[in-house]
């Protein structure tokens, strides 16, 4: 009994050293990946137009590459019906774009659409999904576009 309780620190000791290194080299290996996507998302940003780049390259985890299973990237959309954005832009019926991504940001239930008119350059059209400002827009996709 008394041959366990002196090996006990040992062991102990022994994985908490074991259990230090490996947190040490996940931290350490995280780092070098994050900073290696990152470099690489930086290259793509360089070499792709900003709305090959926003169309087809997942750097965000809320970034979607459809909105409400309707508009998806790639799409050539024309708007049917004249409508408002969140900060009062007007979208005028007969206007074309290519929609390229959406991203949502769920504290202010809105929507970012990332559109292009000559696939090169990306503008923004803002939406939220609140029933006082846009979510008759949101829901009833079909009727504006």
């Amino acid at each position: 009994m008394s041959k366990i309780l002196l090996i006990l620190p040992f062991v102990f000791v022994f994985i908490g050293i074991f259990t230090v290194i490996y947190i040490i080299y996940t931290t350490i290996f995280e780092k070098r990946r994050e900073k290696m996507k990152n470099k690489e998302m930086d290259k793509l940003r360089e070499t792709l137009s900003p709305y090959e780049f926003e169309s087809t390259q997942k750097n965000a985890v809320n970034k979607r590459f459809s909105f409400m299973e309707y508009l998806y990237s790639g799409d050539y959309i024309k708007v049917i019906k004249t409508f408002k954005d969140y900060y009062g832009f007007t979208h005028e019926a007969g206007e074309n774009f290519y929609f390229a991504c959406a991203y949502f940001l769920p504290y202010e239930d809105g929507y970012t659409l990332y559109i292009s008119k000559d696939k090169i350059n990306v503008n923004a059209i803002y939406l939220q999904d609140r029933p006082e400002t846009q979510k008759e827009i949101c829901y009833n996709l079909k009727k504006i576009f």
